[in-house]
């Protein structure tokens, strides 16, 4: 290799090595970049749910599923650190205890306010062989539970999150952290 190719190999891997500290130290102090589909993209301020603080409608939590939501039955689910295997979830809660939520294959809602784009699908639009579980009927959120909602970085995008839609409440327990405030 010519003196230029290699350090022009070397500035890349100087890139890369600069980008992955740059990601760890914003992780690390508290702050999450979310670039999914799930929620609106940007920065997020995350903080752990404290004893006795309150998970509100409206919070946006990071959270591990439930265990039967693994990356080896859902492709798209990337793997992580939660004890299913997976990488936590990032998304809104729209139900939290005592709410009553109705699920159909069309629709939810929670306490009869209707969610725009909350119809369930079929299938995973990009690994079209994944069949996706469907809850349906009525659920009143027991203690400690909460139903979580990607609501989409367009409101269209709703519609493709993998959440509450497909495995029901998840527990307070689950929460990894709470968002404070978006950049």
């Amino acid at each position: 290799m010519s003196a230029g190719t290699m350090r022009r190999l070397y500035v890349a891997m100087a890139m890369l090595v600069l980008i992955g500290m740059t990601v760890v130290t914003i992780r690390q102090m508290g702050w999450r970049i979310n670039l999914t589909e799930s929620e609106p993209l940007g920065l997020y301020r995350m903080g752990p749910l404290r004893p006795g603080s309150l998970i509100m409608r409206g919070s946006q939590v990071e959270f591990c599923p439930p265990d039967a939501v693994t990356p080896e039955r859902f492709p798209f689910y990337l793997r992580g650190n939660c004890p299913n295997g997976g990488m936590p979830m990032f998304k809104t809660v729209v139900g939290i205890p005592g709410d009553v939520v109705e699920i159909g294959h069309t629709e939810f809602k929670v306490n009869h306010r209707q969610f725009p784009y909350s119809g369930q699908m079929e299938r995973s639009r990009q690994y079209f062989w994944v069949v996706l579980p469907h809850q349906s009927g009525t659920v009143t959120l027991g203690p400690h539970q909460y139903w979580v909602y990607g609501s989409g970085a367009r409101p269209e995008q709703a519609a493709q999150s993998f959440d509450s839609r497909y495995w029901g409440p998840i527990q307070e327990k689950q929460v990894l952290q709470v968002a404070s405030t978006r950049k």
